[in-house]
């Protein structure tokens, strides 16, 4: 207990109302899109396509992620000072957190795994599509790998959640170098997505303004 805050009766910082809402607001908007998309698509008789069924697996693993935000980690300690915390607190919000980071590695790679597979059901030229697929397998091997790398970057894995009170004994990779290199990877990634599509509209034959509406509603979509 840091002795000197409360001395001076310094109130405690608690800031995971925030985090809660903020994490229900956005789980909530991203399931209603998700669910309105398939209803239309039910509703409509189109029927479901590979982008949809992938937007409902990311869907389903950002559930348990979202729970697990709002009831596990925001509960044992997120947005509060460690020294409020007791040893067990500690203990599970490592843990819980770790759950989190592999969920958040699979959504990443989902979501894009989503677009390209909608790409692949409208652009119908050979090539195109071989690039995509091409990107596709890039993408998948994306999450796979970092998935990996985050349930076992530390030996022994429990080590992640149970190294903060120095009595383990364990190595770890380091977290923020992980976490820094998914985003420039992610980043690129995305880039390159964005870019496939803008790159087939010099073929269609609209004149230049419809080209920039197109490529602005592609622009929004990836958003």
């Amino acid at each position: 207990m840091n002795l000197t805050a409360v001395g001076c009766d310094q109130p405690i910082r608690d800031r995971s109302r925030s985090y809660v809402i903020l994490n229900d607001v956005f789980g909530t908007i991203s399931g209603i899109f998700v669910l309105q998309r398939i209803a239309y698509k039910l509703w409509s008789k189109v029927g479901l396509g590979g982008d949809d069924w992938m937007a409902v697996s990311t869907i389903l693993v950002g559930i348990p992620s979202t729970v697990i935000g709002v009831y596990k980690v925001s509960d044992h300690g997120l947005g509060r000072d460690i020294w409020t915390l007791t040893p067990s607190q500690i203990t599970n919000f490592g843990l819980y957190f770790w759950i989190m980071e592999i969920l958040y590695f699979l959504e990443v790679s989902m979501l894009k795994l989503s677009l390209l597979l909608f790409y692949i059901r409208i652009f119908p030229g050979k090539s195109v599509r071989g690039l995509l697929w091409a990107t596709f397998a890039a993408c998948s091997a994306f999450g796979i790998a970092f998935a990996l790398v985050a349930v076992f970057q530390c030996t022994p894995v429990k080590f992640y959640w149970e190294k903060w009170d120095g009595e383990h004994k364990g190595t770890c990779l380091n977290i923020n170098s992980i976490a820094w290199s998914n985003a420039a990877i992610s980043i690129a990634i995305d880039i390159w997505v964005l870019a496939i599509p803008l790159w087939q509209l010099k073929s269609l034959n609209l004149d230049w303004r419809r080209k920039v509406g197109v490529g602005m509603m592609f622009c929004i979509g990836a958003l």
